[in-house]
């Protein structure tokens, strides 16, 4: 929030990080106040005390608060005397939460700068994968293929979406999904796309015969073919065919493996090859 007004308020963010995570705390905080003229400076990478020192004595002149993420017992002491020195009003975002975990766990913080928002980062890197694997779920959304890191495809019960999850939440891999669908062609996106990106899943057709018709059980299912044996091996006969003529494609039978096992499969092919 910014303002030109001569009444504005000024609060400095200083981190040893980005910064990104006490911006974020002291705005939520700042849309509990119908006061608008507050002006935000954010400065990360602080490291030395001299830094400080100058950050404190500008607050000083305009008045101003400074809030503050420091995993330096040094730096966070010598905020405290400087703020003292020059009567600057200044909050701690983390030294007293890194205190009481000190004091719960029995055991001394890193004091590492930075771990704090490579945490975020990797929170949020999930957040996204999570959120494209539902996107792009069965087959949804083929223009955004290119963006994917892997790609999976077969017939329908053999994992795809499981999978496609638990390497999104997991390995925070962007992933997307695509049904073969017998007498259909594969959407032609599917072939423009990094080959290398592809994973067929293929299954022991008694095992998805089993799959298929339990899922017709449960959910009254209107296709007739979907649980018909010989329909699911005609299928399945399609999906190998399409695997045969695509090489670079990797092909993993998941029958009888769990989920973890297909998972290492996957990025062993795909995402560890490619590098």
């Amino acid at each position: 929030m910014k303002s030109s007004n001569a009444q504005a308020k000024y609060i400095w963010v200083i981190s040893d990080g980005s910064g990104s995570t006490a911006e974020r705390v002291l705005q939520a905080s700042l849309v509990q106040f119908e006061q608008k003229n507050v002006v935000v400076e954010r400065i990360p990478d602080l490291r030395t005390e001299k830094q400080i020192k100058d950050i404190i004595k500008r607050a000083s002149k305009q008045k101003g608060l400074v809030a503050y993420t420091l995993v330096s017992t040094n730096l966070r002491n010598e905020i405290a005397t400087r703020s003292n020195e020059y009567n600057v009003p200044t909050v701690d975002l983390l030294g007293p939460l890194l205190t009481s975990l000190s004091s719960f766990l029995a055991s001394s913080p890193e004091a590492k700068p930075g771990l704090l928002d490579e945490l975020d980062h990797h929170y949020f890197k999930r957040i996204d994968a999570v959120g494209f694997a539902v996107k792009h779920d069965d087959g949804q959304r083929v223009e955004d293929l290119p963006k994917a890191d892997v790609v999976i495809t077969g017939v329908s019960r053999t994992s795809k979406t499981p999978l496609s999850m638990y390497l999104a939440y997991n390995k925070s891999l962007l992933v997307a999904n695509i049904p073969l669908i017998l007498g259909l062609e594969p959407p032609s996106q599917l072939f423009k796309i990094d080959q290398r990106k592809i994973v067929g899943f293929t299954i022991n057709p008694d095992i998805l015969i089993r799959l298929r018709q339990t899922r017709l059980a449960q959910l009254a299912h209107t296709d007739i073919n979907y649980g018909d044996p010989k329909y699911i091996k005609e299928e399945l006969r399609y999906s190998h065919e399409i695997f045969r003529k695509n090489p670079r494609w990797s092909v993993i039978d998941i029958t009888g493996k769990a989920i973890e096992e297909v998972a290492n499969e996957v990025c062993s092919v795909t995402v560890d090859r490619l590098g």
